[in-house]
């Protein structure tokens, strides 16, 4: 599983189904200068749970079909005892004036086609593939900024969705052998919302760039120990046609897995460190002074059920 990535690096023959599994906890410690109308330093930490279970079916010996819903919370935690109308302490679980609450985030739905895909041996496995983001209701429902010029009220600024259905293109491309590394290699993924959401957002253009090796351990647990990074650069994003603050974004995130393979299939542990190199927090207003910090901790299975002859 490079990278923790439970549906990268497979690809499923006629009729086999690959199931996945994937755990993680984003920890984000922030804090910017005093806004208008508030005369202080705005601090807190913004942590995010989700729960990715994947399918990965094979169509035919070609063609694969994948689907990933995402389950989760994301919590805001205001480190202040001062009010603000930006921020507070609440959960995605929640309502509010802004916002609509649900446990479910966005959903993906992938076509793939196996160029070169050599199996469970070793080889080349080369695919390409194009799907569709399904927002949840778990979204915000007007701007936050007021880029319009309103009052300022109490709002929120995060949910588990953007709202927007997303086209996505996706390569992949990893090579694997018996000397270390035994499995490295790398996938592009593009997606770009299709329309605004029915609120008014424009989500931003976003490609994730992603590198990962690993190197077996040839121990009796048959784990592994693989390094990788990803870049994720993120255009603008529109409130009701006008940019949204914090949106554009470059970030580096280099990690660390931990694979245990067994029988059925694999279980790995990934650290995430995220590097802002351009931008800021998007969950802040507007163009500030800022200091963030930023990690992910996550745990992945894959399983395989064995083919009936």
């Amino acid at each position: 599983m490079p990278g923790g990535e439970s549906d990268k690096g497979i690809g499923a023959l006629k009729g086999q189904t690959f199931f996945g599994l994937q755990a993680s906890f984003s920890y984000i410690d922030w804090w910017h200068e005093p806004v208008s109308g508030e005369t202080f330093d705005h601090e807190g930490q913004l942590n995010t749970l989700v729960i990715i279970p994947s399918l990965v079916y094979g169509l035919s010996e070609k063609w694969n079909a994948s689907f990933s819903p995402t389950i989760g919370i994301r919590y805001m935690n205001w480190g202040l005892k001062k009010a603000s109308i930006h921020h507070r302490s609440e959960h995605s679980l929640s309502n509010f004036k802004n916002a609509k609450s649900s446990i479910l985030g966005d959903s993906q739905l992938l076509l793939r086609y196996l160029f070169i895909n050599s199996g469970e041996g070793n080889g080349y496995r080369v695919y390409g593939g194009a799907g569709l983001t399904i927002p949840s209701k778990s979204v915000l429902t007007s701007d936050p900024f007021f880029l319009n010029g309103e009052n300022h009220e109490e709002h929120r600024h995060f949910s588990l969705s953007n709202g927007t259905y997303n086209y996505i293109f996706e390569s992949q491309a990893y090579y694997k052998q018996n000397i270390n590394p035994v499995f490295v290699g790398g996938f592009i993924k593009i997606e770009n919302p299709i329309q605004q959401s029915e609120y008014g957002y424009l989500s931003s253009k976003t490609l994730n760039i992603t590198l990962s090796a690993i190197n077996k351990r040839f121990d009796q647990r048959d784990s592994s120990i693989g390094y990788g990074a990803s870049l994720m650069i993120s255009g603008k994003g529109y409130w009701n046609g006008k940019v949204a603050p914090n949106t554009e974004s470059i970030i580096f995130s280099p990690n660390i897995t931990y694979v245990d393979g067994n029988k059925i299939g694999a279980l790995a542990i990934n650290i995430q460190k995220s590097i802002f190199l351009k931008g800021s927090f998007a969950g802040s207003e507007g163009n500030l002074k800022q200091k963030i910090g930023a990690w992910r901790v996550g745990i992945s299975l894959r399983f395989v059920p064995k083919m009936k002859n």
